[in-house]
């Protein structure tokens, strides 16, 4: 690949560009163009099309990278993953809108396949993101992908950034060094300039201020030596908020919208569901017919499991699965967990056995490929569950989510969700609890459908599923 050529990077370095974000503007560049093309030959497969009509195309969409910059893609410090698909959204709205009014102004726009504009319109909402992500992990790793981060002002929450940040590289953002802020100017003026000197980064400024500090601005005097500044405000508990500031005059205020009190985007989720559930039972029910015969060809008993689960406002849930172990399950593993005390220690954490003796032949391919959970599917029709949200939790789990289970009653629960998407059960259960309440606290819709696309690929991959 380009960029794994090793002159590469130290040229672009040396022309003052972040190998980094020429790589994400290389990456939307080819999202941008090659899926409109795919889809114009798959269409003229059938014939029916001049070519020379869509020269016009191919100019507005090269203005996406122009336009992403104003949308704040190619910022510094980046987006979130459904704040990201947001921007691509509205990149990919204007785009087309522009080649709308490209065809009205020419009155052509009779001629042109409404296919390929819309499938157009689609991909670059859904391919830059899925793009980027598959860059993120190839070359997260790299030394050239991270700007290097100064820490200032090193309390717990901090530390935990530190730690968040190393583990997971794909944020662009490397952990560096970290220092206490003096509360005399000309030291911290000293320490900033030295700072600045050796590390060409962004400054994370905390809450926790030196005392007798009330004549310094650390705000003004970090702005002259770096260009991306990081404020982490304290809040009690742990939850994790999205927050927007606001000016007024001479205050500065932060703002959080709690979108599970608003009932249009309620709604909104509401008929997400129902249309992407209309939408696959063409795919579903054939799907449910072949998947039933295997399961009872491969053993004997039902061809569905029900189990109670915990649903919104604690009330109890009926979920459907297709059966994927053996009928005296129960027996089994009381049997296995009396015998193997490692084992019981593993259920005792998760709740689940990653070599479980009570799985079958089918079942064991039902759960890598998550088919096990197709008959969900009915459950979100009938209003019981969503297709994004927390994992439903039977009821010896509540303990165990402790604080959180409260905000786990404000939602359904999900066939899908950010823990599904995050490496399943790769990840501790502490760390399951947390994206639920990550989830929860930040929901929206754009997050629902950046969780949604990233389904797919975690799927078909089977990455944490056992």
């Amino acid at each position: 690949m380009f960029f794994s050529k090793p002159q590469i990077i130290p040229l672009l370095e040396r022309c003052g560009l972040s190998p980094r974000l020429v790589l994400l503007c290389v990456a939307d560049l080819a999202a941008l163009i090659c899926p409109v093309v795919l889809i114009y030959l798959f269409r003229a497969a059938f014939g029916g099309l001049d070519p020379f009509l869509y020269r016009v195309a191919l100019p507005v969409l090269l203005l996406g990278l122009p336009l992403g910059a104003g949308l704040g893609l190619y910022q510094g410090i980046p987006f979130s993953p459904p704040q990201e698909m947001r921007a691509f959204f509205m990149l990919s709205t204007i785009l087309y809108s522009g080649i709308l009014l490209l065809f009205f102004l020419t009155q052509t726009g009779g001629a042109y396949s409404r296919f390929i504009f819309l499938g157009g319109w689609v991909s670059t909402i859904v391919v830059p993101s899925l793009l980027r992500s598959f860059c993120r992990r190839r070359f997260a790793a790299r030394r050239w992908w991270g700007r290097p981060l100064i820490f200032f002002n090193c309390d717990g929450s901090a530390r935990a950034l530190w730690r968040h940040l190393r583990k997971h590289p794909e944020t662009g953002l490397r952990p560096v060094a970290m220092f206490e802020l003096p509360g005399d100017a000309t030291r911290l003026r000293k320490l900033l300039s030295a700072a600045a000197a050796r590390w060409r980064g962004a400054a994370v400024l905390l809450p926790h201020l030196p005392q007798n500090c009330a004549t310094i601005d650390y705000m003004t005097e970090a702005g002259r030596y770096f260009s991306d500044i990081l404020v982490v405000p304290a809040f009690g508990g742990g939850g994790v908020h999205w927050l927007t500031t606001c000016d007024f005059g001479m205050v500065t205020a932060l703002w959080r919208r709690e979108n599970l009190l608003d009932t249009r985007r309620l709604k909104m989720k509401r008929c997400l569901d129902l249309v992407l559930c209309a939408a696959a039972m063409t795919v579903v029910l054939p799907l449910t017919l072949l998947l039933a015969a295997a399961i009872r060809l491969d053993s004997k008993g039902s061809v569905f499991y029900r189990q109670k689960r915990v649903g919104k406002n604690g009330k109890p849930l009926y979920v459907y699965k297709f059966r994927t172990m053996a009928m005296n399950a129960d027996a089994l593993l009381d049997d296995c967990l009396a015998r193997d005390a490692r084992l019981c220690e593993e259920w005792e954490q998760n709740h689940k056995l990653k070599n479980d003796p009570r799985v079958t032949r089918v079942g064991a391919f039902l759960r890598k490929t998550s088919l096990d959970e197709l008959p969900q599917v009915y459950n979100v029709l009938a209003g019981d569950m969503s297709l994004v949200g927390p994992r439903p939790i039977v009821e010896e789990e509540i303990d165990k989510y402790g604080e959180v289970y409260a905000l786990y009653r404000r939602v359904k629960p999900g066939i899908t969700g950010l823990w599904q998407v995050s490496g399943r059960n790769d990840t501790t259960y502490g760390e399951r609890v947390a994206f639920d309440n990550y989830y929860i606290n930040n929901w929206s819709v754009w997050m629902d459908l950046w969780i949604l696309s990233r389904t797919v690929p975690v799927v078909l991959s089977g990455y944490g599923a056992y």
